[in-house]
């Protein structure tokens, strides 16, 4: 294979074959683009995830949460019947207090990294670890989603990311991600064979894994690769966004008279999407068109305002009244009775009302913490506090007059920021609010959403914190769903051009054979704000390989949020593209298409032998 030196050569020979050459990175191979008026002359049938969606006899989906897990399956003859019904396991905490549809997202592995549990078994072993003094052997991390939400906010997720245990120990997000990933696809394997006597195959099932819809393409990538190391075949897994899930379980949801109860998808119905769950809040505006199509119309929004803040609130108050120091020592002491006491509180946040006295079960450890550490009993300590009027100290049990205070600060954040969204003339016709997540299950919650916006319409369903994981089943499903979501950034490649001083910057001549080019042009492939649907090409480009020895070729995608930015170095270079070609073919032309839409996908076809041909879009940055 020739270097990179040697392909400028060829670049030179090529410039009287091709109108345009495409410019690639020092590390990539030379690579020509054909006439575009080629581009309109060929196609291939579209697929989603891999295969085509009907050949699925089981579907399964995997909603990873940042504080709740869970998954659910149907079979094909199960949604034949009733779209809606999916089967989803029930869980049930170590110490009984807990019965969910969903696990925490905690996972405890070995020291060699190795998976030991997941949820409410890696809580309770994590447990009487601690109590035996072996805590240090182990990694344990709690709420492990959240720990990447910092990188993924700060746009430095890698292949190679690095997330923290709760002691500070590193490990591999991809590893934990893998991990998670392989205990809910070993469950289900499990359950399949007790329930379906091994009827069915694993290449037999269509796996969903469900994303939040601000995550970029690098935390999408991310999660297909922990999916594939989890044992998923990237052939078979579906990404599919939380607010596209749900809304497709909306969309099945009917009124006893058969009807659409909340008629929002009616041609033309737009509205606004808040997916409040354990770590963050997911908001998106939706918009029904004629033909059924979901477009997407304002850019999703996320805030730390889920039902973790509410929890954090909790915990706050109880260190105002002892000391954090305490609450500290009294889950390293008595980590089973910690767990008791939020596990009690978790129900509590679903069930209480806004003015309603709720009362909490307290481990009689906590007032014996109190006595041993601070000289007082947990009654006394309530009553010199600022909380002396709002908590009531009776034995084993704390009532607790105004529950909703632990609310107060993540309803404020939610509500100011959805009252800015409502300001913009876009939205001005948007009247419908749909919530799911599990924070979303919580009268509180909803009580203070329709007290903000009484002119609205709020729309929950049962078990709002299962729509994603059950409207995921059905996307699965569905081929005919095509979910269309409107480019937020402009991606393109670069390219050489003519040098024209009128336009061009002097700094990017470069000369020939005697002509001056500008090198580093941007060559749009799909603009900001173009209408992007899941399953079709968001573009087309023919591509002539420079030497015949070349067995693949590599390109870097770049984007921008500019509409037409003249030069790749005003953007972002967001991965790169890696074709495999044979050798041998006198005419190794490649036809690659490329999608911008729910993950950033190639394929490529040899146009001499119609031949697919492997394609990566690595945005993760590995090593080809």
């Amino acid at each position: 294979m020739e270097k990179d030196g040697s392909l400028r050569e060829k670049a030179k020979e090529n410039k009287t074959q091709c109108r345009k050459i495409a410019v690639p990175a020092p590390d990539s191979h030379r690579l020509s683009i054909v006439s575009e008026k080629q581009e309109s002359d060929y196609r291939l049938n579209t697929y989603y995830g891999g295969m085509t969606l009907s050949n699925a006899l089981l579907v399964a989906a995997i909603d990873l949460g940042n504080t709740f897990s869970g998954y659910a399956f149907s079979t094909r003859t199960d949604v034949n019947k009733d779209p809606l019904k999916s089967h989803i396991p029930r869980w049930q905490a170590s110490n009984g207090s807990l019965i969910s549809s969903k696990i925490p997202s905690t996972i405890l592995l070995n020291n060699g990294a190795q998976f030991v549990a997941f949820g409410f078994e890696a809580e309770s072993i994590y447990a009487e670890l601690l109590e035996d003094g072996k805590g240090e052997d182990y990694f344990y991390f709690p709420h492990f989603k959240m720990m990447l939400y910092g990188h993924v906010k700060t746009k430095r997720l890698t292949r190679n990311s690095m997330i923290s245990d709760i002691r500070g120990r590193e490990l591999h997000a991809r590893t934990v991600f893998a991990c998670a990933i392989r205990y809910f696809r070993n469950h289900l394997l499990d359950e399949l064979k007790e329930t379906y006597h091994g009827s069915f195959e694993t290449s037999e099932i269509k796996w969903v894994l469900t994303v939040p819809a601000f995550w970029d393409d690098k935390a999408k990538s991310f999660m297909r690769n922990a999916a594939e190391e989890g044992g998923i075949s990237s052939s078979q897994l579906v990404i599919a966004l939380e607010p596209e899930a749900a809304s497709i379980y909306f969309r099945h949801v009917k009124a006893p008279e058969g009807t659409n109860p909340i008629g929002v998808f009616k041609p033309g119905s737009k509205y606004l999407f808040l997916d409040a769950g354990g770590g963050t809040v997911d908001i998106a505006v939706l918009e029904v068109k004629k033909n059924g199509d979901i477009i997407e119309l304002h850019r999703s929004s996320d805030g730390e305002w889920g039902g973790s803040s509410v929890d954090t609130a909790f915990k706050s108050a109880l260190a105002e009244i002892t000391t954090k120091e305490m609450i500290e020592n009294y889950r390293r002491k008595y980590p089973y009775d910690y767990l008791s006491l939020l596990g009690d509180f978790e129900n509590k946040k679903r069930s209480c009302r806004k003015g309603q006295v709720c009362t909490l079960k307290i481990p009689m450890s906590f007032n014996e913490e109190c006595l041993e550490t601070l000289g007082t009993d947990a009654n006394t300590l309530i009553n010199i506090s600022k909380y002396k009027d709002t908590f009531i100290w009776r034995g084993d049990k704390m009532r607790i007059k105004s529950f909703e205070t632990f609310f107060q600060p993540a309803c404020d954040e939610i509500i100011k920021l959805l009252k800015k969204m409502f300001q913009s003339p876009k939205l001005i016709d948007v009247k419908k609010i749909l919530m799911v997540g599990g924070v979303s299950e919580s009268c509180i919650f909803q009580e203070a959403i329709r007290d903000a916006f009484p002119n609205y319409q709020v729309v929950v369903p049962e078990e709002a914190g299962l729509a994603v994981l059950r409207g995921a089943v059905l996307l699965g499903f569905y081929s005919g769903t095509k979910p269309c979501r409107v480019s937020r950034h402009t991606y393109g490649v670069d390219k050489d051009a003519r040098f024209d001083p009128a336009v061009h910057e002097e700094s990017k001549k470069e000369v020939i054979d005697g002509v001056e080019y500008c090198t580093g042009l941007f060559d749009k492939l799909v603009g900001k704000g173009e209408k992007l649907f899941d399953g079709e090409h968001s573009a087309i480009k023919y591509y002539i390989p420079m030497t015949p020895q070349q067995n693949f070729v590599s390109f870097n995608i770049f984007s921008s949020d500019e509409s037409d930015p003249l030069y790749t170095d005003q953007c972002s270079c967001i991965g790169k593209i890696v074709v495999h070609v044979p050798v041998g073919l006198k005419n190794r032309t490649l036809c690659v298409m490329m999608s911008f839409t729910t993950e950033l996908t190639v394929e490529a076809v040899v146009m001499e032998t119609g031949e697919s041909v492997a394609g990566i879009f690595d945005v993760l940055g590995n090593e080809f």
